[in-house]
Order: C-alpha cells, then sequence, then structure tokens
C-alpha cells in the first residue's frame, strides 16, 4: 500500500481558510536562505574535526584501522542536515512548511502545477532527513564504515540541491525573492 506524502488535494479545494500571511511566507524565504547555507558550507556543517584527544597509542592504532592518526580526528556528522531542512526544532523555519506551502495555494495562478511542486519539495526533503539518519548509522551496520557514511552523505547532498531547487521554484511560484544563504537569516 502507498501513501501519499500530502493529502490529496484539488487546485479548489486547496483554497484554505486562511490563506498564509507576509510573515508565514517569509518562513519559506528563511528556509531556503538556511538550505543554501547548507548547501555551500557542506563540509563545515557535516563534519566536526579536531575533537578526540587520543594518545600516542590510540593514534597509532587508528593508523592501522582507518589510515589516519592525526590530531585532528574528523567526524562527519549527518544529522545536522536535518536541522537545516527543518526537522528538528519547531522554530525551525521550514518545520512542517508543507503544510504552509498547501495553505499559500490560493495565491498562485497555476496552483495545479504548483502543488505538483510542493509534493515534489516535500517528498525529496523527507527523504533528505531519511538519508541522513541512514548515513548517521553507515559505520555502525555490518559492512559498514567511515567510508559508508561518506557515500550516504554524498546521496543525501543530492536529495537536499533537488529540495533547494523545488523551494526556489515554490518562491517563484509565490512572487518572492529568495534571500542570500544563511545560517540564521
Amino acid at each position: 500500500a502507498t501513501t501519499a506524502l500530502l493529502p490529496s488535494v484539488a487546485p479548489a479545494q486547496a483554497a484554505s481558510p486562511v490563506v498564509p500571511s507576509a510573515a508565514d511566507l517569509e518562513r519559506i524565504r528563511k528556509g531556503h536562505a538556511r538550505i543554501r547555507y547548507l548547501l555551500d558550507h557542506w563540509d563545515d556543517v557535516t563534519q566536526v574535526c579536531g575533537t578526540s584527544v587520543r594518545s600516542n597509542v590510540e593514534r597509532k592504532q587508528v593508523v592501522r584501522t582507518e589510515g589516519g592518526g592525526g590530531t585532528s580526528g574528523c567526524q562527519k556528522t549527518p544529522l545536522e542536515v536535518q536541522q537545516y531542512m527543518g526537522y528538528k526544532s519547531t522554530e525551525d523555519p521550514l518545520y512542517r512548511i508543507e503544510k504552509l506551502l498547501v495553505r499559500a495555494a490560493p495565491l498562485v495562478d497555476d496552483q495545479e502545477s504548483y502543488l505538483g511542486v510542493v509534493e515534489a519539495y516535500k517528498e525529496k526533503a523527507d527523504n533528505t532527513a531519511m538519508m541522513a539518519y541512514t548515513s548517521s548509522w553507515g559505520e555502525a551496520n555490518p559492512n559498514g564504515g567511515k567510508e559508508v557514511i561518506e557515500e550516504y552523505l554524498d546521496r543525501t547532498k543530492l536529495d537536499v540541491m533537488e529540495s533547494e531547487k523545488y523551494l526556489r521554484e515554490i518562491l517563484g511560484y509565490l512572487g518572492l525573492q529568495p534571500l542570500p544563504p544563511s545560517k540564521n537569516p
């Protein structure tokens, strides 16, 4: 059985009693700016370096098992992606944004096409969150390792790129200009 990611909404039904306010619509712009920041600073956001303190014996063991041994000790942090996509905090501008996007349909001339893009965005955003979570467990799973984390993180980045593209298209439908990339717009 398949389930729809968004409720099936015909364009005429999209007219909600409460059309989003300008402040509500600003959430879309802010969320898009955060996604652009994530993409522009991908490595900075998805890894933490220099946090591990190792003895000389530990460093030698790491050289043998991981080919490393330096003092930087970078660790991938794929769950940070969920933070930027609105899946971690109710305070995030993208938190449950699909509801706002559906309510905004009456503001658009071609509601059917608009709602198709909203559906595509929601699908990619959900997949991004799932891939980030999967990536976070890449090392712990059988046949896993740091390279598995990186492989899933690369796939996650592709989903984030597509999510950004759909959100930018939604901004266009709504006649909203994108904000510059920003961690906290």
